[in-house]
């Protein structure tokens, strides 16, 4: 509590009370003696304080963070022969390491409130631009930026046990016994902070569509990204749903020319398209969370260019330069991607409902032989690939094309 109020009220601890905090008989008795119900209520305050940062550093120095989180049970043990001072040398990496990233994470958006980018500004959050779903920008919504400040501070012990060897997480299975199967985000926030499980499945969530966003980058669609912004294409929710208007299909554009998605063949449009496509996945299982996690993603890429190491000797001035190019460009890459998925009509995806639900799917006009089974799943998925792919298309489009791919249930 009086590392919540530091935080909180940008207050000093008295050196008696750092000098108690650290002493390892009262470490002992807050792990045996204070509910975890009442620790991670706790954090969970520190975490919306002003300061998040501030909290978790002070934790991290007055060597309470081990206690709070209580990861030592959880670390993997190859060996009889660990130590106490080995599991301590784990936590301290991992709790280190977590602390940069939350650290990062912070700043990139306290810079996002001074130099707001077009994806951050609250007027490209209207109903018709997010398909009718009520957006909030991050620098406005408090519980979505907390789930943040978690996956942040706590990705790092995440991506840590995810590469561990299969022998290894055997091990930690044995001793865990029925609890093994339980992620590790589920371990540490359900059963040692006691928080909500809607909490750990969003910061997970968090977390991966944080690796989603840096594999699609990593893949190429930094430069997909730019292309939809250089050909000027568009796609503009006139309808939406909850609007008077609501069987209106959206505008296909690029540049000034009216496009129409079903029989458009240009390349540009085909690969924005196939763009849009893979983009959709990602924000479809993130729903309202992509932010944030687009948000980690680039806080990870920016973390890695500040502890960069070079194997050759450069001048502090030149380094310093350097290593700001590399941050502004990798900000202003991750800046157009954002900016193209408003571009594209992607964000509200989540929303959208399918134009041919399962009864209707079976009617003797469309498949009335689909068997029971997975291959209604494959259909209806196929239905929502073709969707995303084809903005605005029309259900008698959708029909014909089933019907051509799965011609065998006719």
């Amino acid at each position: 509590r009086s590392v919540r109020f530091a935080a909180r009220l940008r207050f000093t601890m008295e050196e008696s009370l750092k000098n108690a905090a650290m002493n390892e008989r009262v470490r002992i008795a807050l792990s045996q003696k204070v509910a975890r119900e009442r620790i991670g209520a706790e954090v969970d305050l520190m975490l919306r304080s002003q300061d998040p940062v501030g909290a978790i550093r002070l934790l991290i120095n007055l060597n309470l963070a081990g206690t709070v989180f209580a990861i030592d049970g959880l670390q993997q043990q190859p060996s009889n022969t660990s130590s106490a001072s080995d599991n301590d040398d784990f936590s301290n990496k991992v709790f280190q390491s977590g602390l940069n990233l939350l650290s990062t994470t912070h700043d990139h958006l306290v810079d996002c409130k001074v130099n707001t980018p077009i994806w951050c500004e609250k007027k490209r959050v209207t109903a018709a631009a997010t398909n009718g779903v009520n957006e909030v920008v991050l620098m406005e919504d408090e519980e979505c930026r907390r789930k943040l400040w978690y996956a942040s501070f706590l990705k790092p012990l995440r991506d840590h046990f995810k590469v561990m060897r299969q022998e290894d997480k055997e091990k930690v299975g044995r001793r865990q016994g029925k609890k093994a199967n339980r992620s590790m985000i589920m371990k540490v926030m359900v059963d040692e902070l006691k928080r909500p499980v809607r909490d750990a499945e969003a910061v997970e969530a968090i977390m991966k569509g944080a690796d989603d966003f840096t594999n699609l980058l990593n893949a190429g669609c930094d430069l997909s990204s730019i292309a939809c912004l250089v050909a000027e294409i568009r796609i503009i929710n006139s309808g939406f749903a909850g609007s008077k208007n609501s069987n209106d299909r959206p505008t296909c554009l690029m540049g000034k020319k009216n496009i129409n998605c079903e029989t458009e063949d240009d390349p540009v449009w085909c690969g924005a398209m196939e763009y849009r496509l893979l983009v959709s996945k990602v924000l479809t299982r993130l729903g309202p969370l992509w932010r944030a996690a687009l948000v980690l993603s680039l806080s990870e890429q920016l973390a890695l260019i500040e502890h960069e190491d070079f194997s050759y000797t450069i001048e502090g001035d030149v380094y310093e330069e350097a290593q700001e190019e590399k941050r502004i460009g990798l900000v202003q890459t991750y800046d157009a991607f954002a900016a193209s998925l408003l571009q594209l009509g992607l964000v509200g995806i989540w929303s959208q409902e399918p134009l041919i639900d399962g009864k209707v799917m079976k009617s003797k006009d469309i498949l009335p032989n689909i068997p029971k089974g997975p291959v209604f799943r494959e259909i209806m998925d196929e239905q929502e690939n073709w969707m995303n792919m084809h903005p605005g298309g029309s259900k008698e489009g959708l029909v014909k094309y089933l019907r051509e791919v799965f011609h065998e249930y006719i």
